[in-house]
């Protein structure tokens, strides 16, 4: 027996019918009935299918400013955010006015241990010397009220473009010129892009408004093809965790076909090439995993201009010089990342979880731009939302910046607007969204903040939020078990957020098994499944010794010394009494 709390995911429509109508297998017709899929056009990720920019607010008026902003010689900032899809926003803006022959464009972004998320005063401020006409932000900006003003107040127009929620105690939009967001109230998008994504669109607006104008024959110049682009917009989708809609997985799916096929930045392919990462057999986990979190590394502990030059440079040496930067950060990241979640385990290991529906920590050792992934972990091992604290930087009085993630169940957003609301000045400042929020308090409010954050998680907590399930594609006949339904998954790639990765459950028998990796963090086995073996592998899993278990996993192909074998990727493991 086994305490795994399992459901296999149910779908509507036949999987008979769908195995004959999209050639797939039984166990594929199964995974796509179960997310929606009733027909060739829920996998048709053509790229000349996607969605027209028509509904996204302001695309037109903001794709006008900018034509005019060239016609006149203007000097363009483009503002970004810290993580890998700001940096491939911003990169796609300055390598589109490279291609158009434009030189009076050049990127900013702010240090997040100094100025915090979005256009900031404090960063507009430092905007001010380069004496800008128009400011152009990339993934931030619809909640950038006073920046957006202090620019304004200078004469600089701003366009926004973005793609998160304006705050709900937000009484207006900020002043700026154009937001070009398709998340507003009055979008008429029915997809949601990444802030590459929305980049994307908006400056393929304006490529088409410059071949109407005859711009590039008026030049002898050649429109670039926007298609040279989607591996950008591919990484920024995946590793910024967007719902997978229809139209986005077209987006990245034509983006990983181009990649497989050796069309990638410079930059991108000098990360796989440090990262001994396969482009041949690119999938998002290799997205998400391998390529997301070096561009990452930068912003976290450092500056992601780093990972923007590496993203526009067109030197390959120059992007192997990058990459190796990227590399020595991430794995520095990785060294960070233990300790604190070490540290952050004792400390929740001297609260009386029993008792309590959330955890907060803080230690001073605590490095802020990794607190995150920190409150992740903390997510998966305790099944309750995670705030974790780092000291802000040079703050007086001090003060903790916190980030959150969260459980289905559980928005932790409302949460923290509800402990806002009741308690005025206990939270400083703070945004996100259901999963993920980022926040300030008072470092003497520390204790308090818990107690309240507790209570407020209690009372806006769904039915059974902390009893998860753990759904799955169901239990897999041994013959199943295969290499040629993993290329059957990777044919439909990409799976990710809303279109979830197939993961299937089983018992099995133990053969032998081992702990690996640098720690010995990691542990592998040799399952037997009736006459057949399997090789499995479960990541940072606690140990587990038996006989037999019950296991939830993923398929993967894993590629060694040319190699190309079967292998199972556990996230579950529970022996069986």
């Amino acid at each position: 027996m086994t305490s795994l709390p399992i459901k296999t995911r149910q779908g509507h429509i036949d999987p008979d019918m769908l195995q004959e109508t999209l050639n797939v297998s039984a166990p594929m017709a199964r995974i796509l009935s179960a997310r929606g899929i009733g027909d060739p056009s829920g996998i048709d990720y053509r790229i000349s299918q996607l969605d027209q920019p028509e509904g996204i607010p302001d695309i037109e008026r903001a794709a006008d400013r900018i034509i005019e902003a060239i016609d006149n010689r203007e000097r363009i900032l483009v503002c970004g955010d810290y993580d890998a899809d700001g940096a491939t926003a911003s990169s796609l803006f300055i390598l589109f006015f490279r291609a158009i022959g434009y030189d009076d464009a050049d990127f900013r972004v702010p240090n997040r241990f100094s100025f915090g998320y979005g256009l900031t005063t404090r960063f507009v401020e430092t905007l001010l010397p380069d004496e800008p006409d128009l400011l152009i932000t990339v993934d931030n900006g619809v909640s950038s009220i006073d920046g957006i003003e202090l620019a304004k107040s200078h004469e600089i127009d701003v366009i926004v473009t973005d793609h998160h929620l304006a705050p709900e105690d937000q009484d207006h939009l900020p002043p700026a010129h154009s937001i070009v967001n398709p998340n507003l109230p009055n979008s008429g998008f029915e997809s949601e892009p990444c802030g590459v994504g929305v980049a994307f669109y908006l400056l393929a607006t304006v490529r088409r408004k410059l071949i109407d104008r005859g711009y590039f024959d008026e030049r002898d110049l050649v429109a670039p093809d926007m298609r040279q682009w989607l591996d950008l917009v591919a990484v920024g989708t995946v590793v910024d965790m967007v719902p997978l809609d229809l139209n986005n997985r077209r987006l990245v799916c034509e983006g990983l076909r181009r990649m497989r096929s050796g069309h990638m930045r410079p930059g991108i392919r000098a990360i796989c090439e440090v990262s001994r990462t396969p482009i041949e057999t690119l999938t998002t986990r290799e997205l998400g995993f391998r390529i997301g979190p070096r561009i990452n590394a930068a912003g976290r502990l450092d500056d992601i201009s780093v990972g923007i030059q590496l993203l526009i440079t067109e030197d390959h040496d120059e992007a192997l010089e990058l990459a190796d930067v990227l590399q020595e950060m991430n794995v520095r990241r990785r060294a960070i990342q233990t300790d604190m979640n070490e540290t952050a385990n004792r400390l929740v290991n001297l609260v009386d979880t029993d008792d309590t529906k959330s955890c907060c920590v803080y230690h001073r050792d605590f490095h802020e731009g990794v607190v995150g992934l920190v409150a992740s972990r903390l997510v998966e091992r305790t099944g309750a939302p995670a705030i974790v604290f780092a000291d802000a930087e040079e703050e007086e009085p001090p003060k903790l910046k916190g980030s959150a993630r969260s459980i289905d169940g559980v928005h932790i957003r409302d949460v923290l607007a509800f402990v806002d609301a009741r308690f005025p000045k206990l939270i400083l400042q703070f945004g996100g969204h259901a999963g993920a929020a980022g926040l300030t308090i008072y470092k003497q409010q520390f204790e308090r903040f818990s107690n309240v954050l507790d209570d407020a998680v209690r009372k806006l907590a769904v039915e059974d939020a902390f009893n998860p399930t753990i759904y799955t594609d169901g239990e897999l006949e041994a013959d199943e078990v295969s290499l040629s339904l993993v290329d059957e998954i990777e044919g439909l790639e990409p799976w990710g957020q809303a279109f979830t990765p197939p993961t299937f459950h089983g018992t099995f028998d133990v053969v032998s098994t081992t702990r690996v990796g640098r720690n010995r963090e990691h542990q592998k086995f040799i399952l037997r499944n009736g006459s057949r073996h399997f090789e499995a592998i479960a990541f940072s899993h606690p140990l587990v010794e038996a006989d037999r278990i019950a296991m939830v996993y993923q398929l993967n192909r894993n590629t060694h010394r040319g190699e190309i074998t079967l292998q199972l990727i556990a996230s579950k493991i529970e022996p069986v009494n």
